[in-house]
C-alpha cells in the first residue's frame, strides 16, 4: 500500500503531458485487473523511494521490475482487437501501454537504464499502433502526437537560449565525433544530435524540436538497426549516447519545460533528472582508452553535474 499511496501522489509519470488524471483515476482502476500494470506501478514507486529516502528498498524495486517484463512479454505481441469485447480490447491495450510508461520511468532510476527505456519507449509506440490497426481505442490518445508540441510551443519560445559557452562546446564536441561514423546508422545518429547542438544557439523552441526529431528517429527503427545503436561493445554508438545524454543535462532549462507544462513540480522533476545524470556517468564510464580523447566534453558536463545538481539550470 506504502508503494500504491507514493505512485499516486509523488511519482506517476508526467507523460503523455496533460494526462495526469487518467494517471491518478484510471490507470489505478486498470491495474486491479491487470497484474503486469501493477508491478510496474509499485516498481516505479519503490524505485524513487529507495533514490530520496531508502536505498534498501531496490531490490524490492527490481523483484516488481522484473515480474512486470515477465508478463507484459507473454502480451504485447497480442494486444486484443476490436471483437466481441470492445472493454477487454481497451483495457487491455491501454493497460499494456501504461506497463510501458512505467517501465520507461522506472529505467530512469537505473545507473545502466538508458538501453531498457528506449526500449520501452519503444514498446508504447507497438502497443499503440496495433491498438489503432486493430480498432481499438486508446485512453492516451488525445494527448499523443502533436498535441505535445502544442501544448509546449508557446512555452519554449519564451525560454531564454541556454549559455553560449555551453552550446558552442557541445557542437564542437559533437562535430569532433564525425570522422569515427562509418555506419549509415551511426552517421544518421551523429546528424541528429548534431543538430540538437547546433539549435541550442538559435532557439530553445527549434532544440527541443530537434530533440523530439531524434527521439522519432530511433523509436521508429527497424529491430536490427535498433540493436546497433544501442550495442555497448560498439565504442562509436557508446560516445554518440554519451553526447546525447550530456546535450539533454546542457538542455535542462528547455526539458524542465515539460515538466511545468504537467502541472509536475520542478523538485520533483528533478529526480528523474539526477537519474539521467547516473545514465551519463554509467556511459562515460563504457569508454575505452582509446576514444577517451574524444569524451572530454560529455566528462566535463559529469563533473559540473557531480560538484552541482543545478549547475546547467535546472529549477530545483
Amino acid at each position: 500500500m506504502r508503494f500504491f499511496q507514493h505512485f499516486l501522489i509523488h511519482c506517476y509519470p508526467h507523460h503523455p503531458i496533460g494526462a495526469e488524471g487518467i494517471w491518478t483515476h484510471e490507470i489505478p482502476c486498470l491495474s486491479e485487473k491487470y497484474e503486469y500494470l501493477m508491478h510496474a506501478i509499485l516498481g516505479l514507486a519503490a524505485s524513487d523511494l529507495s533514490v530520496q529516502r531508502d536505498p534498501s528498498l531496490t531490490a524490492s524495486a527490481m523483484s516488481h521490475r522484473l515480474k512486470a517484463i515477465k508478463a507484459i512479454k507473454k502480451t504485447l505481441s497480442d494486444v486484443p482487437a476490436r471483437g466481441a469485447s470492445n472493454s477487454n480490447s481497451f483495457e487491455e491495450g491501454n493497460a499494456l501501454m501504461a506497463t510501458c510508461f512505467a517501465l520507461t520511468f522506472q529505467s530512469v532510476l537505473l545507473d545502466d537504464g538508458m538501453v531498457e527505456y528506449m526500449t520501452f519507449i519503444r514498446g508504447i509506440i507497438i502497443v499503440a499502433i496495433q491498438m489503432y490497426v486493430k480498432g481499438a481505442d486508446v485512453l492516451f490518445g488525445k494527448y499523443l502526437g502533436d498535441k505535445q508540441a502544442e501544448v509546449l510551443r508557446p512555452l519554449l519560445e519564451k525560454v531564454p537560449l541556454v549559455e553560449g559557452a555551453w552550446a558552442q562546446d557541445a557542437v564542437a564536441a559533437v562535430e569532433g565525433l564525425g570522422g569515427l561514423c562509418r555506419h549509415e546508422m551511426e552517421r544518421q545518429y551523429w546528424e541528429r544530435i548534431l543538430d540538437m547542438a547546433r539549435q541550442l544557439t538559435v532557439s530553445s523552441w527549434l532544440a527541443y524540436k530537434s530533440m523530439s526529431a531524434h527521439y522519432s528517429w530511433w523509436m521508429m527503427l527497424p529491430h536490427e538497426q535498433f540493436r546497433h545503436i544501442i550495442d555497448p561493445d560498439n565504442q562509436v554508438c557508446v560516445l554518440l549516447a554519451t553526447h546525447w545524454i550530456a546535450l539533454k543535462q546542457i538542455m535542462a532549462t528547455i526539458t524542465e519545460t515539460e515538466a511545468k507544462a504537467s502541472g509536475k513540480a520542478a523538485n520533483k522533476e528533478g529526480d528523474i533528472e539526477i537519474g539521467i545524470i547516473r545514465w551519463l556517468r554509467y556511459l562515460n564510464g563504457l569508454v575505452d582508452a582509446e576514444h577517451v580523447a574524444y569524451n572530454r566534453w560529455p566528462m566535463w558536463v559529469e563533473v559540473q553535474l557531480e560538484r552541482d545538481v543545478g549547475f546547467f539550470g535546472k529549477t530545483r
